[in-house]
């Protein structure tokens, strides 16, 4: 009787060892079985607040390295500071919203852009750097920012463009219309 009692404890044991498994492959892999996830929220979030806060080095660690090169090496050509280079570069917003803007996003969905404007992004992108770059994980995510400084206030939509790879997120893209 003991013996058939033990047989159950290891069964459930080991069941139970599955499940764990399960779970953790299932939180490891969540990005790949169910689509953008949500690390794509972090990235924008991070582009979004190094533009309020003027911070050249979180702005260009949101970018893939070729395109946060081009960045380095026109800040680099004007000889501007890192602080006077993201002002320069936002300047229409500061002038609108103040010095001291800040800005507070609402997601809304995430999808994949239409086959057209990945193949661009891609052929582009190779012209541009020489390297082509893997497409399977870009996404097209809506972002309504709430830009609120001391001049004004203003929720202005964005269409922002994720692409992961090496296991990391980054911004390649971020269009934006207003009803003004």
């Amino acid at each position: 009787m003991e013996n058939k009692k033990s047989i159950k404890k290891e069964v459930y044991a080991l069941i139970a060892i599955v499940v764990v498994i399960l779970l953790l492959l299932l939180f490891v892999f969540k990005d790949s079985l169910f689509g953008a996830g949500t690390g794509y929220r972090d990235v924008i979030s991070q582009y979004f607040t190094a533009i309020s806060e003027r911070d050249f080095d979180s702005y260009v660690d949101t970018m893939l390295d070729e395109i946060a090169a081009d960045y380095e090496a026109e800040k680099a050509d004007l000889e501007y500071s890192d602080y006077q280079y993201m002002d320069e570069l936002y300047y229409d917003v500061f002038d609108e919203f103040g010095e001291d803007v800040a800005i507070t996003l609402t997601f809304g969905d995430a999808e994949r852009p239409d086959s057209e404007y990945i193949d661009y992004f891609a052929e582009s992108y190779e012209e541009l750097y020489g390297k082509s770059i893997s497409t399977s994980n870009v996404y097209d995510v809506y972002v309504n920012a709430n830009f609120a400084g001391s001049l004004s206030e203003s929720d202005i939509e964005f269409e922002c463009f994720v692409l992961k790879t090496g296991g990391q997120w980054y911004m390649v893209g971020c269009d934006f219309w207003s009803e003004e």
